[in-house]
């Protein structure tokens, strides 16, 4: 298993730059927004999103910002493995919720652990 990144909310957009780039010195790699629709199937969150992602050597944030005090907000935790397949089966098995989103190229796979934790997991 690799990990892949770390999903944090901010409040504020400046909050990427002073703190994540000038203080931490990550590197911006790109910033976009994640719209509502996808939002909502898979943080429960239906608004349109800005979000960066910022590296520094091996260490990778998604930052979204959200002005609001979110209960869940879009924290999670993204992984990579041989097989995801296997993992989305044992966990399913086992009770866990998985969420598929399909995309054109590679669906999105996310697992709840059991204390609300989130996870994306990607294939190696």
């Amino acid at each position: 298993m690799k990990l892949e990144h770390i999903a944090l909310n901010i409040s504020d957009i400046e909050e990427a730059k002073n703190f994540y780039v000038d203080i931490l010195e990550m590197k911006e790699l790109k910033n976009f927004v994640l719209k509502s629709e996808l939002a909502q199937k898979v943080f429960n969150i239906n608004k349109d999103t800005t979000a960066f992602f910022l590296q520094k050597d091996d260490v990778f944030l998604e930052l979204f910002v959200s002005d609001e005090k979110l209960k869940q907000g879009f924290n999670h935790i993204c992984i990579s493995v041989n097989d995801r397949e296997k993992l989305v089966k044992k966990s399913e098995a086992k009770n866990y919720n998985c969420v598929r989103i399909k995309r054109e190229f590679s669906d999105l796979i996310f697992i709840n652990d059991k204390s609300g934790n989130i996870f994306e997991v990607k294939e190696k």
